[in-house]
């Protein structure tokens, strides 16, 4: 059997500080440990070909190392998730194709991850849609380097997704709960408390 997973790269997005909590919400505790860490762990339990984790605060580069992952310094992260997007994937350029995470889903698990790449290939976008919506993470084939090279701002591969709606899988994931990230106190502290947010 073929691995679904040959030559593809896994980027963890981790560079923002989180303007709206006011702290870093990737090292705040969720079930005994930080949130990115649940993350790392869905992650090493899939076999990409590399995992690169995008940031630039030392902790979570550490925390990185840690579970075998390659940190990649993002000394400007002001710029935008985009600038992440751009230094993971220029980082590891000969891919095949990469999955982009972001580190505030704490309840995403390894078994979504690889529904998500029965659906990968070299020329679709895979996109997980959790009841109504999508979400994370993203596969891109090596077919878009290009592009996710010559994005800017905030939006991150959303703009890809857009202008290329013949070309995106939407793959339905039954458990919503996994789709969830957090991006406000109140959410942080649904999660804290075992809910989740619509």
């Amino acid at each position: 059997m073929n691995n679904p997973t040959a030559g593809i790269t896994a980027v963890i997005l981790a560079s923002g500080f989180s303007k709206r909590m006011g702290c870093n919400k990737l090292l705040l505790p969720v079930e005994g440990k930080a949130m990115i860490a649940h993350v790392f762990d869905a992650v090493r339990q899939v076999e990409f070909e590399q995992t690169v984790v995008v940031t630039g605060f030392d902790s979570i580069a550490q925390l990185a190392v840690g579970n075998g992952f390659q940190a990649v310094d993002n000394d400007s992260p002001e710029i935008g998730q985009s600038h992440s997007v751009v230094l993971g994937v220029q980082k590891t350029s000969q891919s095949a194709g990469w999955m982009f995470f972001n580190g505030d889903m704490p309840w995403l698990k390894s078994d979504t991850i690889g529904k998500l790449l029965e659906y990968a290939d070299a020329a679709h976008i895979v996109v997980p849609r959790y009841g109504s919506r999508p979400g994370q993470p993203v596969y891109f084939p090596a077919a878009f380097k290009a592009e996710l090279l010559a994005l800017t701002g905030d939006h991150g591969g959303r703009t890809i997704i857009r202008n290329h709606p013949d070309r995106v899988c939407y793959v339905p994931i039954d458990n919503i709960r996994q789709g969830v990230d957090v991006d406000t106190s109140e959410g942080y502290e649904k999660v804290k408390g075992g809910d989740w947010v619509e």
